[in-house]
This record gives structure tokens, C-alpha cells and sequence, in this order.
């Protein structure tokens, strides 16, 4: 464990420089972190621990008497603050573990293993199901901290305030299944899912770039740097086969074969293999960086690394923050469009399907494990939307006499 809280803060304010938050998000947080500090220094205190923590949230929402959303903020800080003085560090450090298990009393747990048992068996990916569990776990510790120790026993109000205390609204998707199944199962005598708040979200459409676009991303990247040949191989692995950055991230001299020309890994989201050609333009780059700039004599077997002491691989994290860099600075219209390293995999779909490629070709390509996964690529198809029309129909009845009604009539 790290104990002092100054090298945790500093290393902290590193990984949120990392991560693509506005400027107004950032300088949020660094006030947060700032006001930790004067009251460190204020208190003559160097160690850190959770416990400190927690009376640093209390200082800036008693002392400092900040607004809400700032009390939110550090104690978004604190937890950060935690998963580093545990020795956590990058996604891990910045975003809370769902997969470490929240502890509930055996009449609830039986009721979610039964459910996550039934969605297990549906096909269901392992990280869809992880995160699952994490919500309908953090509902039903809300449940047991209302008095809540066996499901049968729980009332459409216990509920209600179960629900309302996880604050988004958004969790209805992943409650009401949950409810709903319940109810079905006979574990509970209502269907409690009807008295949730909840409304048909419609997904964003995906941000895509021309063909001519990421031409211009990719030649716009300086090669005369050992950074810009490392992150110019790092993207072409996702602008040329819309590789994850996870995924990047992950691969090692293992998953390159040059002699035969061949690429492949198992996905870290799906734990699907993925295998394609490699292509001579990615050949180049990827071999032109490990020569000339990957440092030598490193005991890691991940391909990609800093190019700084300590030499540590880079996660997906850094990988997508020097996409996002490349994107911004390469000159293409960014404008109200996403530009990091996900908005390749969403291009490469889209201009695949406007070529007249099919859809299942397309899954192929990228690796999605079902072929719901790219449903949504397929609505910013405008010209081939124009090919299926539906005719208005006139108007008729009550509609027709009140398009007709003037004000003089009444």
C-alpha cells in the first residue's frame, strides 16, 4: 500500500490528465483535490487511509460547505484515493471493480444466484452478466439496509425506496428484468417491476468518420518520433480491423505471426478468438516500431510499452487517450463527434454496410459475439433507408377537422 497522500494525489491528477474529461470536469476535480490537500497541510498530515478519507469528504460538505455535486465529487475522489493507497492503479484506480462481490443475507442471495443462473443460461456474455449482478447486488443491498433479509417478505414501498437510492433512473433496464423475473419465478406475489420509473431509451447514433477521414487521420500522425511509430501502429490495429483498445493492449508477440501473415487473439470483452490477414501497411508499421523504438530487454511480452522509464505496458486506457490525441489533432472535423478509439469500429461498420457488405460479414469482421450487436450501425444508412419509404397516409376523421379547424370557427 502507498501511504502518502501527496504522491497519491499527484499520481491521481495523472490518470484524470489521461482520461478524455472536459475541462470544466477536470478543473472540478482538481479543486477537490486541492481542498484534500490544504487540509493535509492544514492538519499537519502526511499518511493517507481511508479513514482520512472519509473525514475529507465530511471537511469540504461541513467546512467548506461546497454544493452537492462537489460533495459527489470527493467522494468520487475518496474511493479513487482508496483503490490507489490498495495499490490499484489506471482503469482499475479511476472506476470502481465490479466484480468484487457485495455481501448480501442468504434469503437475497438466493434469489439473485437463481436469476443470474437463468440469465447465464440465455447466452449470455460473462461481462453482461458481471454487470448484472453488480447492479441487481447494490438494489438488494439497499433492500437489507430497509430491514430486507428475505425477498418474499419485501413490499411494492420497500421497493420504491430500494430503487429511488440508486439515484440513476437509467437501472430500470437492468431492475425490472430482474423484478419481472422474480414474480414469473414465484419468489414474490407481485409484479413489482410496474411500479418502477422507467422510459424506452433510444440509443445515440454511433459517431462514424468517411473512409477519406480516417485516411487523413492516419497520414496526419508524425513518424518521426518514437511515440508517433508507436501509436502509429497502435492506429492502424484499430483503424484498419477496429481492434478494441483493450484489446491492443493485450496483444503480445504471440498473437503476431510475420511469417505467415496473420493476426489473432482472444477478445478480453467476449472471450471470442479473432484471427484475420495482416495486412502489409500494418506489417510495416508494427515491425518498423518494434525495432526501432520498442525499448529493449523488457521481461514483458505485451507488444506495446511506455517509452519512458519505468517501462511498463500500456493499458487500454493510455491507448485510447493517444487515439483520442491523434484524432483531435489531425485536422478532420471533430465537431460534435466522439474521437476515440471506438468511433473506428462504429466507421468500419457503417461503410462496410453502405458497400452493400452483409451484416453477418460484418460481425465476422469486428467479432461481435451476436448479431444484435451491430442493429444500430445499420440506422445511419441514410441512402439505403431512402430505398423503403412508407407513404403518409391522408388524413381522415377528427385528425382531418382539426388540420381544416381556423380560428373563425370557433
Amino acid at each position: 500500500m502507498k501511504n502518502n497522500f501527496f504522491d497519491l494525489a499527484e499520481h491521481l491528477r495523472e490518470l484524470l490528465k489521461s482520461v478524455p474529461y472536459s475541462d470544466s470536469t477536470y478543473k472540478d476535480m482538481d479543486f477537490i483535490i486541492r481542498s484534500f490537500e490544504n487540509y493535509m497541510r492544514s492538519n499537519d498530515l502526511t499518511d493517507y487511509s481511508p479513514e482520512v478519507g472519509e473525514t475529507m469528504v465530511s471537511y469540504c460538505e461541513n467546512v467548506l460547505r461546497v454544493c452537492p455535486s462537489r460533495v459527489h465529487r470527493a467522494k468520487v475522489v475518496s474511493a479513487q484515493l482508496n483503490r490507489l493507497w490498495q495499490g490499484l492503479d489506471g482503469y482499475e484506480a479511476l472506476w470502481q471493480d465490479q466484480t468484487v462481490p457485495i455481501p448480501l443475507p442468504d434469503g437475497l442471495q438466493t434469489a439473485l444466484d437463481s436469476y443470474l443462473s437463468w440469465y447465464e443460461s440465455t447466452g449470455i456474455k460473462a461481462t453482461t452478466i458481471r454487470y448484472r449482478r453488480w447492479i441487481c447486488a447494490r438494489f438488494l443491498k439497499n433492500l437489507a439496509d430497509l430491514g430486507c433479509t428475505e425477498i418474499e417478505g419485501v413490499t411494492g414501498e420497500d421497493i420504491q425506496k430500494a430503487f429511488i437510492q440508486l439515484k440513476y433512473s437509467r437501472y430500470w433496464e437492468k431492475i425490472g428484468p430482474f423484478l419481472r423475473f422474480l414474480y414469473e419465478q414465484g419468489f414474490v406475489q407481485n409484479n413489482y417491476s410496474c411500479l418502477l420509473i422507467h422510459r424506452k431509451v433510444y440509443p445515440p447514433q454511433p459517431t462514424t468518420y468517411s473512409v477519406e477521414e480516417i485516411a487523413a487521420i492516419e497520414e496526419s500522425v508524425d513518424r518521426t518520433t518514437p511515440s508517433g511509430i508507436r501509436n502509429y501502429a497502435m492506429l492502424l490495429l484499430m483503424s484498419r480491423y477496429g481492434i478494441r483498445s483493450r484489446d491492443v493492449a493485450a496483444l503480445t508477440f504471440e498473437n503476431l505471426d510475420f511469417d505467415n501473415d496473420r493476426i489473432s487473439f482472444i477478445q478480453q470483452k467476449t472471450g471470442d478468438p479473432w484471427e484475420c490477414e495482416l495486412f502489409p501497411e500494418v506489417r510495416e508499421a508494427l515491425l518498423n516500431y518494434i525495432h526501432k523504438v520498442r525499448p529493449e530487454g523488457i521481461e514483458s511480452r505485451q507488444i506495446f510499452i511506455k517509452l519512458v522509464i519505468p517501462y511498463k505496458p500500456l493499458d487500454g486506457l493510455a491507448i485510447n487517450t493517444a487515439i483520442w490525441t491523434l484524432v483531435k489533432k489531425s485536422g478532420v472535423n471533430i465537431s460534435d463527434r466522439r474521437h476515440g478509439g471506438r468511433v473506428f469500429r462504429s466507421s468500419i461498420t457503417s461503410n462496410l454496410i453502405k458497400e452493400g457488405v452483409s451484416t453477418e460479414i460484418v460481425r465476422k469482421v469486428l467479432g461481435h459475439g451476436t448479431r444484435h450487436a451491430i442493429k444500430s450501425y445499420t440506422r445511419i444508412d441514410i441512402e439505403s433507408l431512402r430505398l423503403c419509404p412508407i407513404p403518409v397516409p391522408e388524413p381522415s376523421g377528427n385528425f382531418a377537422s382539426l388540420l381544416c379547424w381556423k380560428a373563425g370557427d370557433a
